[in-house]
């Protein structure tokens, strides 16, 4: 949702001037509501007495929609405007945080560059050595550039142990400076994983560049004044939800409901210890009626059937359609907006009671409360779709407050169930969860009429007879307690003749207020099974089809 801000956010390029004051004013308060959120940034500073351009630097500053500036200082602020491409000096308004990270990537440069310069002062070392080596084995070789052979055999004696003992030298000393230049190598792979590292944090961190987009408002001060001032914006791509874990006990029927929000935020702004409010108010309500046009009842000359489309008559159709508008003489509602928004007027908040911050992924999982109810538990079986029955367990929502709608993750006895998600539940309301299957009460159905040997379906063109029959088995060595759903048929036609036989007479009929639906509460012993049969017999008019399926 954007917006309009007129005059109030006309786009300026510039650069800062004398009479600029740049600061940064991070978010401190914040009402986040459905896609769109109201936040208050504050900041300190000290305005000279004069006119002065205050420009607030703004990570996503196209974002800050409606923008408002405030202050108890004796200051006049004039309408605020947009402003991009304003120039700093690199760190210029870091936080103390990223000035810190900043900082550490300094000092790494600095190790990188010592360590650079160490390798190349031994370099240096193992050229030298080299050259010297070279050298001694020229004069070693003898011929045009190596030693003069002495006469005498002694001083030949000399100056052969003078040459091999100085190559020795030179040979130690340059392996001595290559593995002094490997150990440097290594270290400065380990300086460069520090460097990385601490520019990964400093990125992390989201500091302002040398070009900064903001806000920029004119303030006059009559003297120079300390002037703590608080700007209010609208920003979008801010969104939140709950998230519940359902957690039953399936002896006692306790059931808690531990409650999460899901803060989502889609810009480039990091949040750092925000007071944040929660609220499910709908900003997009409509705040008028919808008009209302008069619905004259009209009735014309039945209309013949339409021919066979032709690609000239389709054309020509196409082109009728798009000249429709122009014809129309009055509006005309076409369909009606049958949906239903639970959260529409709804107006709950949650003021989470500390600070929140949001990392680089611009996500977070914040705990909330729980809630605690005494289920009233069932174990419901539907034969005709379902092989075993499944754990149920209705609620009353005593809490004072409705539960929001939000996806669930169900547990029973500690263990995790399924997932799904849960529609709002007014204050006062009952709601009925379901809480996974429960294998030892085994179902089966089985249509008899089709069973070989049995008299078949018996079906003439109008006429239709079907036995069925559906049990429900407790395998365990416990007491069960089933709740037992089938849905016979009924006939809304008058021409349409259903008989339904039951062998066991049902509890409730129309369970739910659903027609034709029967339910039975049977009292199963350990290995007992319960068989219901169904015979349906059905009669319609010649030259009508049936559709129905048992």
């Amino acid at each position: 949702m954007r917006f309009s801000v007129s005059v109030l956010a006309l786009l300026v390029a510039s650069a800062a001037h004398a009479d600029d004051i740049i600061t940064r004013a991070d978010i401190a308060e914040a009402t986040v509501y459905m896609g769109i959120a109201e936040v208050n940034r504050v900041a300190s500073v000290t305005v000279p007495a004069g006119t002065h351009r205050l420009i607030v630097a703004l990570p996503d500053a196209l974002n800050a929609e409606v923008p408002h500036f405030s202050s108890d200082a004796d200051v006049i602020f004039g309408p605020p405007s947009l402003v991009r491409g304003i120039q700093i000096s690199e760190g210029a308004l870091d936080t103390a945080e990223q000035a810190a990270a900043r900082a550490a990537v300094e000092a790494a440069e600095d190790a990188v560059q010592a360590a650079q310069d160490r390798i190349a002062l031994a370099d240096a070392t193992i050229r030298a050595a080299t050259l010297q080596l070279a050298y001694l084995e020229a004069l070693a070789r003898g011929g045009e550039d190596g030693a003069d052979l002495p006469d005498d055999l002694s001083d030949l004696t000399a100056q052969i142990g003078a040459i091999g003992t100085e190559t020795v030298r030179v040979a130690e000393a340059l392996q001595a400076a290559q593995i002094a230049r490997r150990e440097l190598t290594d270290a400065l792979e380990d300086h460069q994983i520090e460097l990385n590292a601490a520019q990964q944090a400093l990125s992390a961190l989201r500091p302002f560049g040398t070009m900064v987009n903001g806000l920029a408002v004119e303030v006059i001060a009559t003297a120079e004044t300390e002037v703590d001032f608080v700007l209010e914006h609208l920003m979008g791509d801010v969104g939140w939800s709950l998230v519940y874990e359902m957690h039953l006990d399936s002896d006692s029927g306790a059931l808690s409901i531990d409650r999460f929000i899901a803060f989502g935020v889609g810009t480039v702004e990091l949040w750092r210890d925000v007071a944040v409010t929660f609220s499910a108010a709908d900003p997009f309500r409509a705040h008028e009626p919808s008009r209302l046009y008069p619905r004259p009842a009209r009735i014309e000359e039945p209309r013949p059937p339409a021919p066979s489309p032709t690609l000239r008559s389709v054309t020509e159709e196409s082109e009728a359609l798009s000249g429709l508008t122009q014809t129309l003489m009055e509006p005309v509602i076409i369909a009606e907006d049958t949906v239903d928004f639970a959260m529409l007027g709804l107006n709950v908040s949650y003021s989470y009671n500390r600070p929140v911050s949001i990392g680089t992924s611009g996500e977070t999982l914040l705990p909330l409360d729980g809630l605690d109810f005494d289920a009233e538990l069932a174990k419901r079986a539907v034969p005709r779709q379902d092989d075993t029955a499944f754990l149920m367990a209705e609620i009353e929502n005593d809490s004072g407050e409705p539960i929001l709608p939000g996806e669930v993750i169900f547990f029973r006895d500690g263990g995790p169930i399924a997932e799904g998600y849960v529609e709002m539940i007014p204050a006062g309301a009952t709601e009925e969860f379901a809480f996974g299957p429960v294998d030892h009460i085994r179902l089966e159905w089985q249509d008899l009429s089709l069973d070989e040997g049995d008299r078949g379906v018996f079906v003439q063109s109008n006429t239709q007879d079907r036995r069925i029959r559906f049990s429900v088995e407790n395998t365990s060595d416990q007491v069960e307690e089933v709740h037992v759903l089938y849905a016979t048929p009924f006939a809304e036609q008058e021409d349409l003749d259903v008989e339904v036989t039951l062998s066991l007479a049902p509890t409730k009929e129309d369970y739910d207020d659903l027609r034709g639906v029967m339910a039975w509460d049977i009292t199963l012993q350990p290995g007992e099974t319960q068989e219901i049969e169904m015979e349906v017999s059905l009669d319609w008019p010649d030259g009508q089809i049936l559709t129905w399926r048992p």
